[in-house]
């Protein structure tokens, strides 16, 4: 269904890797080869980290790539094993939207986190180097857990595996 949104994350977190590696690059170029290193490459390399962490576990929820416990599998039952997954996303929406709600009840304590080096800008605030990417991150997570429970809920009522 979010097949097209899933395709969107993948191709924002390349390109954030890409921009790690060539900001890592050109700061070991500058620094080793030339004896003059480029400021902010660190810094950009670190945001950049900071936006893949959160964008990469949203996409990596939607293909079921985190660690698990196979235990599941181990049901002979179909609709046992649709009924843990359905409660499982279920547990996640919840979870994740509790602590967003914490997380921007919380944000006047952030306004006192610094970020070593990065200079002041609106691009890097607090909201917009740590809620912004967090909350885009559970967002989507949230997006494509409920997508997982209508696609079960879908398949228990066509009474397809």
């Amino acid at each position: 269904m979010l097949h097209w949104l899933h395709r969107l994350v993948l191709l924002f977190c390349v390109i954030l890797i890409v921009l790690i590696i060539g900001a890592l690059a050109v700061q070991i170029f500058s620094r080793y080869v030339l004896n003059a290193p480029v400021h902010m490459t660190d810094d950009i390399a670190e945001i950049s980290l900071v936006w893949l962490t959160f964008l990469g576990a949203a996409a990596i929820y939607r293909e079921r790539g985190h660690i698990a416990v196979e235990l599941v599998q181990s049901l002979d039952s179909e609709p046992a094993k649709r009924g843990i997954r359905m409660a499982i996303h279920a547990l996640v929406v919840i979870v994740l939207s509790f602590i967003v709600v914490q997380v921007w009840q919380l944000h006047p304590l952030k306004s006192r986190l610094t970020f070593g080096t990065v200079p002041i800008s609106p691009f890097t605030t607090q909201f917009a180097l740590v809620m912004l990417p967090f909350g885009l991150g559970a967002g989507l997570t949230i997006v494509f857990a409920v997508e997982a429970i209508v696609r079960d809920l879908a398949n228990m009522r066509r009474g397809d595996s």
